[in-house]
Order: structure tokens, then sequence, then C-alpha cells
């Protein structure tokens, strides 16, 4: 049996009962978690434990960052030992997905695209995968490359490190301890006010490229219910100065080539978005 988390900042705690609780129906999991982020009160959490169904564990923590969220529920899943489900707070999973599931989950690891993102052409998936010869419940399974290791790819746009489609994230097992607490020490590299502007696409695609994984499979297995509350664009020079510290971060403490690739991209970038803003 499979455990079902989520992870949301606290302002969209209501997602859990609109969105998580129907995923726990069509699922049924072993366990069900929920992380909640900005959370500093004994208030808030008694508040928590009145909105929250008994049935649905509570962990909370003021990780400020959706990376430092993961850190944490990857090397929790290591204490429940099973496979785990990572959905998207916003995100509601097809009814047949727990068919689509036992089939696709031999794989280590696999993702999910939602159906409002495939019909509006996916082409930022799509330009970085390639057709597999499965089919998952009449679903074509791709592969999303998650390392772009191309000559052009430091000078275009685009992590060179993605996991691909995110709305769910399956893994069989976490990656291994050590690995994501050295991965957190390079994030941790980032200055505190900076770290929200590296998706956690970015760092789950570091982890799986540590881990030996070099294409993710994923389907297009959900609906997503965009909460519309984030700004739409971020500033381009802090964007790069913050994948900048966490490629320093990852470089020191790998030394291997592509993560100096990452570090020089992102130099690159902040040096030609700096003049722009000026």
């Amino acid at each position: 049996m499979v455990a079902l988390i989520t992870y949301l900042p606290f302002y969209r705690v209501h997602e859990v009962l609109d969105y998580f609780q129907k995923n726990i129906e069509i699922l049924k999991p072993k366990y069900q978690l929920i992380y909640i982020d900005n959370v500093y009160s004994d208030k808030q959490v008694r508040l928590l434990q009145k909105i929250i169904p008994e049935y649905i564990e509570i962990k909370t923590g003021n990780w400020r960052s959706r990376g430092g969220t993961w850190f944490t529920m990857l090397q929790d899943l290591h204490q429940l030992s099973t496979e785990a489900l990572f959905v998207d707070s916003d995100n509601v999973l097809d009814l047949d997905f727990p068919e689509a599931h036992m089939e696709i989950s031999s794989e280590p690891i696999y993702t999910v695209l939602d159906a409002e993102a495939w019909a509006n052409n996916a082409r930022q998936f799509l330009s970085r995968s390639k057709p597999s010869n499965r089919q998952i419940k009449g679903r074509s399974v791709y592969l999303y490359k998650v390392y772009d290791a191309s000559v052009t790819a430091i000078f275009k746009g685009g992590s060179l490190f993605f996991i691909g489609p995110k709305q769910v994230v399956y893994f069989k097992k976490p990656p291994e301890l050590e690995l994501i607490r050295r991965v957190e020490k390079a994030f941790n590299n980032v200055a505190k006010d900076l770290r929200n502007f590296i998706s956690d696409e970015t760092v789950l695609g570091v982890l799986v490229y540590l881990s030996g994984i070099r294409e993710v499979p994923w389907i297009v297995a959900s609906h997503h219910y965009h909460h519309g509350s984030t700004p739409p664009k971020a500033i381009k020079p802090l964007v790069a100065m913050a994948h900048y510290q966490f490629a320093s971060g990852l470089a020191k403490e790998f030394n291997i080539s592509p993560f100096l690739r990452y570090k020089i991209k992102y130099f690159i970038s902040f040096l030609k978005n700096i003049n722009k803003w000026k």
C-alpha cells in the first residue's frame, strides 16, 4: 500500500478539504499525510487540528520554501518505509488513477501531468521528452530528460535540472538519506529570501539525477484547480542569483561538471538580466 502526501502553505489549507480528501477517497491509501509550511505558532496548530479531519496526519514547519519542505518529506519517508505518492494540493487524481498506478508503479519513480496543461499543448514538457512504447490505461507514457546536457542549454531559458511534470510524484523508495542531506546542505547555501525562487521541480531533478536516473516516465492523470494566488513572474536577476547560489553549493558538495555548467548558466543569466533590470 502507498502513502498519499501533500504539502502546502498555511494560507492554502482549505485545499486539503477541497481536493486532498477527494484524492484519499479515490486512492484509499495506507497513510495520508499533509505538510503545512509557514506554521510558527501553537495557535496555528490548534486551528489546523479543528479544521483537518483526524484521520489525516498533520506535520507542520516553517521551511518557507517548497524545496525545504521536500527535504523534510523525503527524509521522513525513510521512517515510513513505504512507497509514496506526493500530489500537489490543488490537484485531483483521475478516477481510474489507482488502476493506472498499479501498472506504472513498477518504475522506481514516475510523475503526472494534469489534463489542463496537456490540453494547452504541454510544450515545455514535450520538448524535453520522448515517447516510450508503453500505454497505461489508454495513456501514452513519455520519458522526461532530467538533465539537459546540450551545448545550447547554458544560453537558453529553462533549468538544466528538472524532474518534468510534477502534479504527482511517485517514489517507490526515497533517495538515499545521505544524498538528501547533502543536497539540502547545498540548498541551504541559498539566502533564505531567495529559496522560493528555486522550483521544487529543480530540487527533485537534482536528487533524481544524483540517484542515477536520467529519464522519468510521466502520464496525464489528474486535474489541476489552480489557486491563482502566486505572482505570475519573479524578478529575473533574483531568480538567477538563487540558482547560482544553489549551483555553487552543489558544485562544492559534489564536484561534478554538470553542477559547474549549472553555475555558469546562472552567472551568465544574472549578468544579462541585471543590465535589463537597471
